[in-house]
This record gives C-alpha cells, structure tokens and sequence, in this order.
C-alpha cells in the first residue's frame, strides 16, 4: 500500500512539473493590449500617459507629472513605468514628448517578457488593424523586427522587436506628432 501511495505521488509530482514546464505564460496578448490601451490612442500629453498607464497597474520610475512640466512653448520629457505581477516585473512602457507644446513629437513604447516571436505578428496585425508588415534585418538570429502601416491615412508606422531566446522580451513602438484635442 505505500509502494501505491508513493508511485501515486511521484505521479501526481511529475504531472504538476510537466504542467508548469508546458504552462509557460505567453504574454503576447497582454502586450499587444497594453500598446493598444496605451499608446494607440496616441495621447497628446504626458499626464494622459501617466494617467492611462496607472489605472492598468504601471508604476512610475520617478515621481508624478506636474502641471509645471507639460506647461511653456516647448516640452521636453520621458514617461516611463513598470508592470509587476506577483512579484515580478513583466513589462515595462515609455512615452518621450519632445516639441513644441501644441504638436510635440512623441515616441511610446510597451514592452513585456514571455512573448512568442511566432504569434506575436498575428496578434499585432488582428488586434491592432496592422497592415503592410515589412520584416526587417536584424544582425542576430534569435533577433525579429518587422514594421506595419496603423490608421487610416495617417502614414503612422508601428515597429516591433522581440527576442526568440529567454526571457523572450519584446516591445511595441510608435512614434507620432500628437495634436491637442
């Protein structure tokens, strides 16, 4: 009878080490919607940034935007924040307003860990109404770049760059001239 229960248990032990080896999280999902919560809807100030980026759970790397900093004839500041989840950070964004105050140019960025480079380019062109992808050289194998057209004649590019080796980072960017609303 103990011979049973200990067969049961080395079992029930493999079983749960297959499950958790075979159960590595994709997080290409959650970086595509957090670029589409984000930086998608091409924010024109920082404090939008900030604001958005906070009620999804980002945690500012300084302190929080004043008034004072978005305020004279040019802008000239870099947003950035962390995502942490049960203790361990899975991604990351950042937004550069740079310009003058009424049309700044503005660089956003969001990037996670735990990214397939095989389904993430679905996941950008499905989700995000991506078209024209145009894959791009990259001096390392284990490295995948590719570009898309975003919206409706607007000529905006969207860039990706994702690593096939571990953690398995990548990041979405756009760049853009944001006009105040």
């Amino acid at each position: 009878m103990i011979c049973v229960v200990r067969f049961a248990l080395a079992g029930f032990a493999l079983l749960a080490l297959a499950g958790a080896a075979g159960a590595e999280e994709d997080n290409g999902a959650l970086l595509v919607d957090l670029f589409a919560k984000v930086c998608a809807p091409k924010p024109a100030r920082p404090s939008q940034v900030e604001r958005i980026a906070t009620g999804l759970g980002f945690v500012s790397d300084g302190g929080p935007i004043t008034a004072e900093m978005e305020r004279g004839p040019k802008i000239d500041l870099l947003y950035s924040a962390k995502l942490i989840r049960r203790g361990e950070r899975i991604g990351s964004m950042t937004a550069y307003f740079a310009g003058p105050d009424d049309a700044p140019s503005v660089s956003c960025s969001v990037s996670a860990v735990g990214v397939s480079t095989e389904t993430l380019p679905g996941l950008i062109e499905t989700s995000l109404k991506a078209r024209e992808r145009a894959d791009k050289p990259s001096n390392d194998d284990n490295h995948r770049l590719a570009s898309w057209r975003v919206g409706a004649g607007s000529g905006d590019t969207l860039d990706m760059s994702a690593w096939r080796t571990s953690p398995h980072r990548a990041s979405i960017s756009i760049s853009y001239y944001a006009l105040k609303r």
